[in-house]
C-alpha cells in the first residue's frame, strides 16, 4: 500500500461513522500487541482547550529532551497532522507502512467475524503502535470525544490524566447535562493515577473528585490566578508564573493563557512523578509552540485570522481576545458551522465585534447551509451575505476592505483548513 492508497483506505472508513463501545479497538490493539500498555501516556480530555494543552505539553517535553508522540484531532489540511513525532507530522512513508500493518491485522479480524473498527479507532490503534515502535518516552493523547467510551481510553495506566475546561457540547451524544458530560470525561481517570483538573463548576468538580476517590487517583487543581500580568498583542501572549517566571508564546488568545496554566500544573505534577523538565525547557517549549487554526494570523494589511472555535465558550474566548488586541474595532467575519452546534448563540456572541457577516457552507455532510445561518445572522447584523463559495468570500473581503481592517474566518475546523491551504498556495495575491 502506498501513501495515496493508505489515505484512500482511511477516508473510506469515514463512512462507517462513529459507533459506541470499545470492543473493536480493544480487539485490534490486542492483536497489535497492546502497544498502549507499553507507553507512558499523558491522556487529555475536555470540551475546550484539550488540543492546545496537548500541543503545549508536547512542545515542552520535546525541549526537555524527551522523544514525544502527539495524537490530536481533527486535522486541518491533511491527515498526517493528527500523528506527530517530536513535533513533526508522520511521514508519508511511515503513514503508508503503518496503515498497511494495521489493515492486515483488521483483515484477519474481519475474516474471523469481528466488526470492522471505525476510522478513529483505526487511527488511534495505529498511533499507539507507531509511538511504541518509534520508542517514544511520552505519548500525549487527546481524546476524540467524551472520554469513558472514547477509542483512546484503552490504556490501563496513563502517566497522568488531564481534564480541561468542560462546557455543554456534543449534546446528546455525551448526555443532556453538564454533569452527564462530566461523568463521561471523568471516565479517563484510572486507578492510582494523577489527574490535573481545570477549574470547573462545583457539581462538575464533585463528579471528577468522586471518580478519582473511588479509584484511588490523586487530583491536582489548576489555579488560574497563578498567571499574572497577562498581556495580549498581535502575534504574542505573555504572562508571569510564580514558579517559572516570565513566559511568552506565539499561540494567542486569553483562553490560551488558561490552557498554559493547565499545562504548567501538568508539568509540575510530572516533575513530582520523576520527570526532569527544567524552566529553560518550559520557556523554550512555549516559545516554540505552534497550533494552526486557533486565532491564527495568516496575513497582515489587512489582518486575516482563522479560528476553529465551534461552540459558544470558544467563541466568547475569541471575542474577548479580539477586544483586547483590537480595542474598539470591528471585524469582517466569514462563518461556517455544523448544524448540530449552538450556532445562534455563537452568532450572538460574535455580533459584538462584527461589522459584516458572510455565511458559508463547509464541505461536510453535517454542515449547516449558509442560507440558514444567514437567517440567524440577520437578527444581529444588517450587513449579511451568503450566496458565495468559501473562496469567493475570502477573495471578496480581501479586495474590498481597507488595509487597516480585520477579517476573521471562524466557526469550524472543517472549513478553515481550506482557507489556510489557499493562503499557503498563494491563491490570493
Amino acid at each position: 500500500m502506498d501513501y495515496n492508497e493508505a489515505i484512500e483506505y482511511i477516508n473510506v472508513l469515514g463512512s462507517l461513522g462513529s459507533k459506541p463501545g470499545l470492543e473493536r479497538v480493544k480487539a485490534l490493539a490486542k492483536r497489535l500487541g497492546n502497544p498502549q500498555e507499553k507507553l507512558k501516556v499523558v491522556h487529555i480530555t475536555g470540551t475546550n482547550g484539550k488540543g492546545s494543552t496537548a500541543m503545549f505539553i508536547s512542545s515542552i517535553l520535546e525541549c526537555a529532551g524527551y522523544t514525544t508522540g502527539l495524537y490530536t484531532s481533527p486535522h486541518i489540511i491533511r491527515l498526517n497532522e493528527v500523528i506527530r513525532l517530536n513535533g513533526n507530522e508522520i511521514s508519508e512513508f511511515d503513514f503508508a507502512e503503518y496503515v498497511s500493518k494495521v489493515k492486515a491485522t483488521i483483515d484477519e479480524m474481519t475474516e474471523e467475524g469481528f466488526e470492522h473498527p471505525t476510522q478513529f479507532e483505526v487511527l488511534t490503534a495505529l498511533s499507539f503502535l507507531f509511538f511504541h515502535e518509534k520508542k517514544c518516552d511520552v505519548a500525549i493523547i487527546e481524546v476524540g470525544m467524551g472520554g469513558r467510551s472514547d477509542a483512546t481510553n484503552i490504556m490501563s495506566n496513563p502517566a497522568i490524566s488531564v481534564i480541561t475546561k468542560l462546557t455543554p457540547d456534543h449534546i446528546p451524544l455525551l448526555g443532556n447535562t453538564l454533569t452527564d458530560i462530566a461523568y463521561e470525561k471523568a471516565g479517563i481517570i484510572k486507578p492510582g493515577s494523577s489527574v490535573v483538573v481545570y477549574p470547573q463548576e462545583e457539581e462538575v468538580l464533585e463528579i471528577i473528585k468522586n471518580t478519582a476517590n473511588t479509584v484511588g487517583a490523586k487530583v491536582f487543581c489548576v489555579d488560574l490566578n497563578a498567571l499574572t500580568e497577562i498581556e495580549l498583542k498581535r502575534g504574542q501572549l505573555s504572562f508571569n508564573h510564580p514558579l517559572f517566571g516570565s513566559l511568552k508564546t506565539s499561540v494567542v488568545g486569553i483562553h490560551q493563557a488558561y490552557n498554559v496554566a493547565t499545562t504548567l500544573k501538568t508539568i509540575e505534577v510530572m516533575n513530582e512523578l520523576g520527570y526532569v523538565i527544567s524552566k529553560r525547557a518550559i520557556k523554550e517549549g512555549l516559545l516554540k509552540a505552534k497550533w494552526p487554526g486557533r486565532f491564527e494570523l495568516l496575513r497582515t494589511n489587512p489582518d486575516f485570522y482563522i479560528d476553529g472555535g465551534h461552540n459558544p465558550d470558544a467563541i466568547r474566548s475569541f471575542v474577548e481576545t479580539f477586544k483586547r488586541i483590537y480595542l474598539g474595532r470591528k471585524a469582517n467575519i466569514i462563518m461556517g458551522v455544523m448544524k448540530d452546534k449552538e450556532y445562534e448563540t455563537m452568532v450572538c456572541e460574535l455580533s459584538a465585534i462584527t461589522k459584516r457577516f458572510i455565511a458559508v457552507t463547509p464541505d461536510n455532510p453535517r454542515a449547516l447551509s449558509a442560507a440558514k445561518l444567514a437567517e440567524v445572522m440577520l437578527r444581529y447584523c444588517n450587513d449579511v451575505k451568503f450566496d458565495v463559495t468559501i473562496k469567493e468570500a475570502v477573495g471578496e473581503l480581501l479586495s474590498s476592505v481597507t488595509k487597516d481592517e480585520v477579517i476573521v474566518a471562524i466557526g469550524s475546523l472543517y472549513y478553515i483548513g481550506q482557507i489556510r491551504k489557499m493562503f499557503e498556495n498563494n491563491t490570493f495575491q
